[in-house]
């Protein structure tokens, strides 16, 4: 009985007739197992084709036939996507900047560099734009996914119908892989429990060696491969995740190469830097140190920037540099301790930028070593927003004491001096610098109204295709143009659906005409661009920009009630054509313009799922959205679990609780972690001591480390051989954010002493850390007092924990 058989039409290419919907190019011997096939892609994944060979009763009078293996079309190159994190315009070396970045300046000599190209203004708004080619709220993604709402354009889910390139290339053949922070899985499906379709795996992007969240320690990172956490770091003390990470790349690559030389690579390099916590190692902050490169100050800095700008022909001639924000000081009005501390953290930021861009010059130089630098399409893009302002003005050696609104004082901060950038720091730099670093522009990270906030350097190489090199183009462009310009770029057609989901077409547009000498000076192709961000907004079209006058500042995390979002801002108005920098606000001379402008912002935002508008902060913060938690007041536990993240452990920030531990004690005694939620910078744990040579061990203390400003202990008894019970119980003073309380320890029925908190954490515990019973993952609530070494697992048995949380309402801001 014959089923199929393959029809030869010339040279080795099979009819297509044979395989219905595959409607390219067969090379190899039809139906041998080396033929391979470019498909058209318009279905994503190709349907399985029909058999194609010849089947009887016996294989000795059949033939047999095997499927083409999918290649991408002749010619598509491999593709090297590399962006930092929140690195403002000013800041690389390539792009005016005093901090040396050789990695950028050689894609930038290869290649070009785009002057005018832009993010959202925010981390996974802009990754999520950057991945699918549509634009951030169509993705899900209008906010951070730590503030998701249950909105379409807000609720941190990027929909089927947003494909992304790791998903269009890996079936048309590509091999697929994403390196680094990975702030797209939705904050309530981070565990071990899933769903993983919102995982990079699940995403199209077939290994993945990175960090879950918005920001991560690089000496002790809550670090992924695939969905299962590692801890590579654990017991080597100089490890740093920003070479490791640079290591694991090299050797993907390597490997990828020698097992399947023709098959090419998408890989999708993101690094934590320069994201707080500025973590470079200690050679780079001494070597950039010695270099004094903040020394004279944010505002002789920027003069300097903006110059090196001018002469670089980053800036045109007729670009001016914005006036300095009277809510900030100027450098001269600081005191001696203040400038110290300051330059302090800018010396350690810089260090943190060269050393990421070092480890990235590592990966490029693995693409050159292992002779694909030709057929390689690096983008290699400067910050996914402008600098950051989120350590308020003054700057902080714990990053989290801002989201928890915790300013700390400059004297204060002076603890952490000599450790600054260590593990023992998990720090952020002054408001100060971030406005500079975004030279010549307005503004920082989270606003997406003036160019401080949403302006990125970009560099674009690959050789023998862009031929300009040094070029610079100043076309407006786009996050969301990244995609279609890799499609271009591979001749790879946008599919029409995958897995049977009809796509949404692309917002963004191609890039590759710029690639053209020819075209240096050509209009851009993108018209128009709309931009919002906590109710902060703009819209770009055709070189005019109408935007609002941020309303609240982004270095004060404030539960102030906000102005009306419609008609509590300020709207401004700029000819960027004649204006880049965004200096002369025409909006008084120009009100018909203005109101053109305006209800363009309006009929876009219709069309992208913007609305409903919305310029909370805290509240949404703290806003009800699924979890496993979610209505949940009990949880039970035994035996060893680690690595669990925040949503899904037991809440117990803004309420009374209760923590049961029936434990069993071994002959000699016991030590260890019974159950712990947060780290060095934030947390709590109950556990029972390790002493100090022998002495002082297996006492049962409950320690409330605040921020790593105050940690407040409950010391037990030590306990004998047998069973035991352990509760901690806290009552809280009230449902306000950070209100205090008072702690009760109890052992087998009696209390062994109470104690009080003046406040406690308001908003959340450290986001890389993670909530583990039996042992502690990454760093330890302690510090001094009852210090431990990780994982400090509990060398008694945990017959039951429980969790039981309060019903009282949350608190509100």
């Amino acid at each position: 009985m014959k089923i199929c058989h393959s029809m030869l039409a010339g040279a080795g290419f099979l009819a297509m007739s044979c395989i219905p919907g595959l409607a390219q190019e067969v090379k190899g011997l039809p139906g041998s197992p080396d033929a391979t096939i470019t498909i058209d892609g318009k279905q994503l994944p190709q349907a399985d084709p029909r058999f194609g060979g010849v089947i009887n009763q016996k294989a000795s009078e059949s033939q047999p036939w095997w499927a083409p293996r999918i290649a991408p079309p002749q010619g598509a190159p491999n593709v090297l996507l590399i962006m930092t994190d929140d690195v403002g315009f000013g800041a690389p070396g390539t792009f005016g900047g005093v901090v040396p970045t050789p990695a950028l300046d050689r894609i930038a000599n290869e290649g070009l560099r785009f002057t005018n190209f832009h993010s959202t203004s925010l981390c996974s708004p802009s990754r999520a734009a950057l991945i699918t080619g549509r634009n951030h709220h169509v993705a899900g993604f209008g906010v951070v996914g730590e503030m998701a709402t249950g909105y379409p354009g807000y609720n941190s889910i990027i929909r089927k119908e947003n494909g992304t390139i790791g998903t269009i290339l890996r079936d048309h053949g590509y091999a697929t892989s994403w390196f680094g922070k990975n702030h797209n899985t939705p904050f309530y499906q981070s565990s071990q429990a899933g769903p993983f379709d919102q995982w990079p795996s699940g995403m199209g992007f077939e290994y993945f060696y990175g960090f879950v969240g918005g920001d991560a320690s690089q000496w002790q990172p809550n670090l992924f491969r695939n969905t299962t956490a590692i801890y590579p770091f654990e017991g080597k003390p100089d490890w740093n995740l920003t070479t490791a990470m640079a290591d694991d790349a090299i050797q993907y690559m390597t490997q990828l190469k020698e097992i399947a030389p023709d098959k090419p690579f998408l890989v999708y390099y993101v690094p934590g830097g320069t994201h707080a916590p500025h973590h470079p190692t200690p050679e780079w902050i001494k070597k950039i140190g010695d270099m004094h490169l903040f020394d004279e100050g944010w505002n002789k800095l920027r003069e300097t920037i903006f110059a090196n700008q001018k002469r670089l022909g980053i800036m045109p001639e007729n670009a001016k540099l914005t006036p300095w924000p009277k809510e900030l000081p100027e450098w001269d009005t600081l005191n001696l301790e203040q400038k110290k501390l300051f330059i302090k953290q800018a010396d350690v930021y810089g260090a943190y930028l060269a050393y990421t861009d070092n480890e990235i010059g590592r990966v490029i130089q693995a693409v050159d070593d292992l002779g694909e630098r030709d057929n390689t399409l690096i983008i290699y893009i400067s910050g996914d927003n402008g600098a950051s302002a989120e350590g308020m003005v003054n700057g902080t050696p714990n990053e989290f004491t801002t989201f928890n609104g915790v300013p700390v004082p400059v004297k204060d901060q002076y603890l952490w001096y000599e450790f600054w950038g260590s593990d023992r720091t998990f720090p952020h730099f002054s408001a100060g610098w971030a406005w500079a670093m975004g030279t010549p522009f307005k503004w920082m990270k989270q606003v997406p109204s003036h160019f401080g906030g949403t302006a990125q350097g970009m560099a674009m190489s690959w050789p023998g295709h862009i031929v300009d090199a040094g070029g610079i183009r100043r076309q407006f462009h786009h996050f969301i143009d990244i995609v279609p310009t890799i499609l271009e770029a591979t001749g790879i057609t946008a599919p029409d659906t995958i897995n049977g989901i009809q796509q949404r077409p692309f917002d963004g547009v191609s890039m590759m005409y710029t690639w053209d000498k020819a075209n240096a000076e050509a209009p851009s192709t993108r018209k128009t661009q709309y931009f919002e961000m906590l109710g902060n907004r703009a819209i770009y079209h055709d070189g005019w920009v109408a935007a609002t006058t941020p309303a609240t500042l982004p270095w004060e995390l404030s539960a102030k009630t906000p102005p009306d979002v419609i008609s509590g801002y300020k709207w401004e108005l700029y000819n960027v054509k004649d204006d880049p920098t965004q200096f002369d606000d025409l909006a008084a001379k120009m009100p018909d313009k203005l109101k053109e402008m305006q209800a363009l912002f309006y009929s876009e935002a219709a069309k992208h799922d913007v609305l409903p508008l919305d310029n909370s902060t805290l509240a949404r913060w703290n806003a009800p959205r699924p979890s496993l938690t979610a209505g949940r007041a009990e949880f039970t536990y035994s035996g060893e679990l680690s690595g669990v993240p925040a949503s899904a452990a037991p809440k117990i920030l803004d309420k009374s609780y209760s923590i049961t531990a029936e434990v069993e004690i071994p002959e000699g005694g016991a030590e260890g972690m019974i159950v712990t939620e947060g780290g060095r910078f934030g947390g709590y744990g109950l556990f029972l001591s390790k002493g100090e040579l022998g002495f002082g061990s297996g006492k049962v203390v409950f320690l409330y480390n605040l921020l790593d400003l105050k940690r407040t202990t409950w010391e037990g008894p030590t306990l004998d051989a047998g069973k035991h019970t352990i509760v901690f119980d806290f009552k809280s003073d009230g449902p306000a954010l950070g209100q205090g309380g008072t702690g009760i320890l109890t052992v087998d029925g009696k209390e062994v002493v109470r104690n009080s908190l003046d406040h406690t954490t308001p908003i959340t515990f450290p986001e890389d850390e993670s909530f583990d019973v039996g042992l502690d993952t990454r760093s330890g609530v302690a510090m001094i007092e009852y210090r431990y070494d990780p994982p400090f697992r509990f060398t008694g048995k945990i017959d039951k924990l429980t969790f039981k949380l309060s019903e009282q309402p949350t608190a509100k801001p």
